[in-house]
């Protein structure tokens, strides 16, 4: 498995608050970059392509409360993954959150799409912290 790992970056909300909105899928389509099209998203699952590269779904798999949100691939994707979004309590009204994305990439994938998914996990990040400011 090759491991992507966002910053982790300051969030002005408390870990529950940023927990209850990463909970829910529908919440994500305001995290995804323009590359994202048909997206269908209900509280537990999501499913979307990227622009021009595959089509992928996804579900919670699991959620530790205001700790980590475990998000596995579900269906036919082109890659078995995992995103892993960890929450980090920092004072009473700030948290941190940092986004780790898993996948099984042969030695050809890896060389094409390292750079886009670390843009991916970073781009990830960005967008919850401005989504909170």
């Amino acid at each position: 498995m090759t491991e992507f790992v966002s910053d982790r970056v300051d969030i002005n909300a408390p870990s529950g608050k940023v927990f209850d909105f990463l909970s829910d899928f529908t919440n994500f389509e305001h995290l995804m970059p323009e590359q994202i099209k048909n997206w269908k998203a209900d509280k537990d699952s999501c499913s979307f392509t990227i622009e021009g590269m595959a089509d992928l779904s996804m579900r919670i798999a699991s959620k530790t409360p205001n700790k980590n949100i475990h998000i596995v691939a579900e269906g036919k994707n082109p890659l078995d993954y995992t995103l892993d979004c960890f929450l980090f309590d920092k004072e009473q009204d700030e948290s941190k959150v940092e986004i780790v994305f898993n996948a099984d990439l042969n030695p050809f994938i890896k060389a094409v799409a390292s750079r886009p998914l670390q843009n991916f996990v970073d781009m990830l990040a960005n967008k919850l912290q401005e989504h909170f400011k």
